[in-house]
């Protein structure tokens, strides 16, 4: 039986209905500040078990457990963690189980309904617990951790998710519940039975479960981690980018009259999502459009389906083909690295070309620079600080930043 009465609980139930918003803002933001309106409520408060002082004078916040109550009912992701000792779980029922079975044997009631009632409430604990554990994990995966922003803090929550529940798992497994069949093998009264009957129940589905949840965790891990991997492509892209302005056009660029004719760009478009009915020279296709649009569309006649025969060939198998030039542009990174000196492309080019013919390969001066600086620029980050490119060009006419380039040269920082 409770150690209060309703009165004391309903009383407590009023304080916290009366005072919802201090508690909410309490809760929410962390902590509120007790000025002269709040001082007496504060102080209500804080007699009634609900709020605490904080490190700051004059501060309070909610105490631990109104605030692990409302987390739990705010499906707040805190008590993931909760570690459920099955272990002893089992010691503490098998022990209730045992003075039950005492009590009623020797003919003590009262004994035997406080123990069946313990025995009821730490059944209920055990699987509330479990229950609310596996529903915060699940509301974590199907909500895509969004009580977190970044990939980073996702992929680390979903990997201690991952790892709580796997150590679960395993020591859920080591459990056997047809054991607790033993339990109610003797003359009990058949509630005792249906309790402990409905626990191997309930125990039993919660593995299937909770490999379940394992599985939808490594699935949305394996998917965070390749989101993560494609936004480091895009900032290595865009930093890149940053790094080399001669990529960067002017806005007036077309305007420049000594630019080459294939370079010139026509100037951006207005567009707009409605139609200027104040200019006159929208006025008769706008009447021609509106006019058309009333007209009662006629039918089209039906056109019949042509067919055609369609020839099936068996598929060719290619065997793979390595590219000659690929391995070219390597063997020039790897001889900057192997002489510790910088290197031409088109010094590389030249003294090659005797190899290359003897091999029927040959590749013009131009393809080959624009080739050796596509290689650099598919280096990771780590591997492009690693290098150093210095690209010798001439600037173009009636451009800022835009150059013509002749020849690259790769050398080691």
């Amino acid at each position: 039986m409770a150690g209060f009465d309703a009165g004391q609980v309903a009383a407590l139930l009023r304080k916290i209905g009366a005072n919802d918003e201090l508690l909410a803002n309490a809760y929410v933001y962390g902590s509120i500040a007790a000025d002269s309106q709040d001082g007496k409520t504060i102080s209500t408060l804080h007699k009634a078990g609900l709020l605490r002082p904080d490190d700051e004078a004059g501060e309070f916040r909610v105490t631990t457990d109104f605030k692990r109550m409302l987390n739990r009912l705010m499906r707040k992701q805190s008590s993931y963690r909760q570690l459920t000792d099955m272990g002893k779980v089992i010691e503490a029922l098998d022990e209730t189980v045992k003075d039950y079975q005492l009590s009623v044997q020797a003919n003590h009631s009262e004994d035997a309904d406080l123990f069946l009632e313990q025995l009821d409430d730490l059944l209920y604990e055990t699987k509330d617990g479990l229950n609310n554990n596996l529903d915060n994990m699940h509301y974590g995966i199907v909500s895509q951790f969004g009580f977190v922003s970044s990939l980073a803090n996702k992929i680390r929550q979903n990997e201690r998710y991952l790892n709580h529940a796997q150590n679960l798992l395993t020591e859920l497994q080591q459990i056997d519940p047809e054991a607790c069949y033993e339990w109610i093998n003797w003359p009990c009264p058949n509630e005792f039975a249906r309790k402990i009957t409905g626990f191997v129940y309930w125990f039993n589905q919660v593995l299937p479960r909770l490999r379940f949840i394992i599985d939808n965790m490594r699935l949305s891990l394996f998917r965070l981690r390749r989101d993560e991997k494609k936004a480091n492509q895009l900032r290595s892209m865009a930093r890149f980018l940053r790094q080399h302005p001669e990529f960067d056009l002017s806005d007036n660029l077309y305007e420049q009259p000594a630019l080459p004719e294939g370079l010139k760009l026509a100037p951006a478009m207005a567009l707009k999502s409605y139609v200027d009915t104040r200019n006159t020279a929208l006025e008769a296709p706008l009447i021609q459009l509106v006019q058309a649009l009333r007209k009662q569309s006629i039918a089209q006649d039906v056109k019949e389906r042509e067919t055609a025969e369609i020839e099936l060939k068996p598929i060719e198998r290619v065997s793979y083909q390595s590219d000659f030039f690929d391995l070219q542009a390597e063997l020039l990174f790897e001889q900057v690295i192997t002489t510790n000196a910088p290197i031409s492309a088109l010094v590389f080019w030249r003294q090659s070309q005797n190899d290359w013919q003897e091999n029927a390969h040959s590749i013009k001066p131009k393809a080959w620079i624009e080739l050796v600086f596509s290689c650099y620029c598919k280096l990771t980050n780590e591997q492009q600080a690693a290098f150093s490119i210095n690209m010798k060009g001439v600037q173009l006419a009636g451009t800022s930043d835009n150059f013509s380039y002749h020849d690259v040269v790769i050398g080691l920082n």
